[in-house]
């Protein structure tokens, strides 16, 4: 047997097992893995929003001078 078929197989063999392990073929780690990446881009959204908002107050108090 050749080097690159007993890899071949040896990984092949490795990702079926890999595959037994996860429960339903990985898909609860695919739904965590969702489930923190939509917690975080809302927590980037929050923080753009927070952040509109100080911008807002901030220019709201230090209006600009006429011709300056």
């Amino acid at each position: 047997m050749s080097v690159t078929r007993l890899v071949h197989r040896t990984a092949s063999t490795s990702q079926s097992a890999l595959l037994l392990l996860l429960p339903h073929g990985g898909q609860n780690l695919a739904r965590r893995n969702a489930w923190a990446s939509m917690s975080a881009d809302a927590g980037r959204a929050r923080a753009r929003r927070e952040a509109d908002a100080a911008m807002s107050r901030a220019a709201a108090s230090y209006p600009v001078a006429a011709g300056a």
